[in-house]
């Protein structure tokens, strides 16, 4: 059986009821201005790209709810052939409103081949048709907090709580040919379910490389799971979601198990501060690491108090996966008396037990 669930913008790509306020606690301040105190540069998204009118419509809306947020001009181009603008008629656009300066933001869930080789590309076009534009690029939206609020709320809205101990959640995305990219949705999945408190997790690509979703699905059914919720980590409704539709139908109705559709991301109010995030840290040169999900930088589920703790450590508390008693506690060893035994003898002994010994 496959259900689906509600979405914050339905998938005609209308407004759909406002969403909670994100982790920040809803919009962020206004983008701040350019060098010297001029007008905001430009925004011009880059994205995949998609035969599905619905991701056009996504697309427009996406658009609206950036043009509220930031005091400059914003457009999207798409890299795909198949969708219109392109990326040089959308800079071009771009141009023409007055823009002299520009951050470009890939549109894109994860950093694969699009985002390292198309999107230089077609900006290094742009740079031809406009060499005395000024442009910027910063970074994916990848996986960035706020989209882990996002995905969380899209859960919780087919699954309840209480419910999970013989629920599987199951972390889709596109497919790659990038190990990276791969191994970031690997993480996307995991760090989904620390917060959403499912202990089975699985993720799967609908095409390109393994393993794909018939194949996920089918193992969870054949493992004893009662129920799946699948969440795709897509922006805009395209492929990827008939595709996962597909292979959960047809699963559910060859094994019996309950397949539950928990969506994408979509238009969401959600995605529009992650893509205004990703346009500050261009003007404001935010040099971070791997950093985003850090537990130092953001308050992870249990591990509250490291929030701007010293990354040296000191919090002192216990990690585990049980009830209090049960984890492993991480704080170091005491460091093992290695001082000689004045009646030992001087014949050698066996060597001291590593600390590390059956950890």
């Amino acid at each position: 059986m496959v259900q689906h669930g509600a979405m914050t913008t339905p998938p005609g790509g209308g407004p759909g009821p406002p969403a909670p306020p994100g982790p920040g606690g809803g919009p962020g301040p206004p983008a701040p201005p350019g060098p010297g105190g001029g007008p905001a540069p430009a925004l011009l998204l880059i994205a995949h790209g998609t035969r599905e009118p619905r991701g056009a419509e996504e697309m427009a809306h996406l658009l609206r709810l950036l043009r509220q947020r930031l005091p400059a001009p914003v457009e999207a181009g798409w890299l795909e052939a198949f969708a219109e603008p392109d990326v040089a008629t959308a800079a071009r656009r771009l141009v023409e409103q007055g823009g002299n300066r520009v951050v470009s933001i890939p549109f894109l869930a994860l950093g694969a081949r699009h985002a390292k080789s198309d999107v230089p590309r077609e900006l290094a076009h742009v740079r031809r048709e406009h060499p005395s534009l000024t442009l910027a690029h910063g970074r994916t939206l990848g996986l960035h907090p706020t989209l882990f609020a996002l995905a969380r709320r899209r859960v919780d809205a087919v699954s309840r709580p209480d419910g999970r101990d013989h629920e599987t959640l199951v972390v889709v995305a596109s497919g790659s040919s990038d190990p990276d990219a791969n191994g970031d949705l690997a993480k996307a999945a995991r760090f989904l379910a620390e917060g959403s408190g499912h202990r089975w997790v699985e993720y799967a690509f609908a095409g390109v490389t393994w393993p794909t979703i018939d194949v996920v699905l089918h193992r969870v059914a054949q493992l004893g799971a009662r129920r799946a919720v699948v969440f795709s980590w897509s922006l805009l409704a395209g492929l990827l979601e008939q595709r996962v539709a597909l292979a959960a139908a047809g699963v559910g109705a060859e094994t019996g198990l309950e397949i539950v559709d928990a969506g994408r991301f979509g238009p969401d109010p959600l995605v529009a501060e992650v893509i205004v995030d990703r346009y500050r840290e261009v003007l404001e040169g935010d040099p971070r690491m791997n950093c985003d999900l850090c537990a130092y930088r953001y308050p992870l589920p249990g591990l509250e108090r490291r929030v701007g703790a010293p990354s040296a450590g000191g919090t002192g508390e216990r990690v585990g996966l049980g009830p209090p008693g049960l984890g492993r506690d991480l704080r170091p060893d005491p460091a093992p008396d290695l001082t000689p035994d004045p009646g030992a003898g001087t014949a050698p002994g066996p060597a001291p037990a590593s600390p590390l010994t059956n950890r």
